[in-house]
């Protein structure tokens, strides 16, 4: 039974961040294992693709029918990634079963044809099954010749797919040219343009942000700090100050308020900055539990 999850932004260690600096970014895929590769994988298509799709979904566990990830069109068109993690460039005997996915589930209906397939592989693909893919007659003509071995008792525990009457027809009427092989460097050199590459790989020279100032009207996320810092000022005064307005009166108490604000946004920069760089992490949180406790 598999399972899927919607992916809206990934999470990625913020561990990663910084280490491994001078391993090249292919190194690093090779090292992966295959959960991990899915998770690049995922990562590199919401960081580069996420306009392109309305959703992105990752396919957990057993029973996938060919696919790691779906990536759906407005159009309820979809897109499918396989995600393979081997120690070489995949030749086609490694891939015939995943193509005989393909062809069986879309002939039943299980899945939707996609618009594209596109073979993810941390090696690439090897010359064999790359002359294949750039010759659909001849992938279908290898397909057909090699069901017997790869496909038949492969495809499906339930039962043996032999390759004949209707299927035999769905299979040689099947248009391969929609499968397409995704080049790994130009996976990573897409993945590191995103905020995951910063973190996964290094990922390009960080920018520092822009730093936010205060406007001359209080923001509404502004509003519980404000009220926090007049509620200290009446304490101190032993007045009610409810308004920047009435603060006004107190020259020294509204230079004080002026400068807090000026540091709440120097803060909300930072917060900014680390959300949109280490992808929503607790990692601002930290920041200022680390700051209290030295404050102590």
């Amino acid at each position: 039974m598999f399972t899927l999850s919607n992916i809206e932004k990934p999470k990625i260690d913020i561990a990663l961040y910084g280490t491994d600096s001078n391993i090249p970014a292919i190194d690093k895929v090779h090292m992966m294992d295959e959960d991990s590769f899915e998770l690049f994988t995922q990562e590199w298509l919401y960081g580069s693709k996420r306009t392109q799709y309305v959703s992105i979904s990752r396919i957990g566990g057993a029973g996938d029918k060919g696919r790691d990830i779906i990536a759906k069109y407005a159009t309820g068109e979809v897109d499918y990634y396989q995600c393979k993690h081997y120690n070489a460039p995949l030749m086609p005997s490694e891939y015939y079963q995943e193509l005989g996915k393909l062809c069986y589930y879309t002939y039943t209906n299980e899945i939707a044809m996609p618009r594209r397939y596109y073979i993810v592989a941390s090696h690439d693909i090897g010359p064999a099954l790359e002359g294949l893919l750039a010759d659909h007659k001849e992938l279908k003509k290898a397909l057909i010749a090699n069901w017997g071995n790869y496909c038949e008792k492969k495809i499906t525990k339930a039962n043996d797919v032999k390759l004949e009457g209707p299927f035999l027809a769905y299979v040689n009427g099947f248009d391969f040219s929609i499968v397409e092989h995704y080049p790994i460097a130009k996976v990573i050199d897409e993945h590191i343009q995103t905020i995951y590459g910063n973190i996964r790989f290094g990922g390009q020279r960080l920018q520092r942000p822009e730093e936010l100032e205060p406007s001359q009207e209080v923001d509404t996320d502004e509003l519980a700090y404000i009220a926090a810092l007049l509620e200290a000022y009446s304490d101190e005064l032993k007045i009610n100050i409810d308004t920047v307005k009435a603060l006004e009166a107190y020259e020294n108490y509204f230079l004080h308020f002026s400068r807090q604000r000026k540091d709440y946004y120097k803060a909300e920069t930072i917060r900014r900055f680390v959300r949109d760089t280490l992808t929503d992490s607790k990692e601002f949180d930290v920041l200022k539990s680390d700051i209290n406790d030295v404050l102590g």
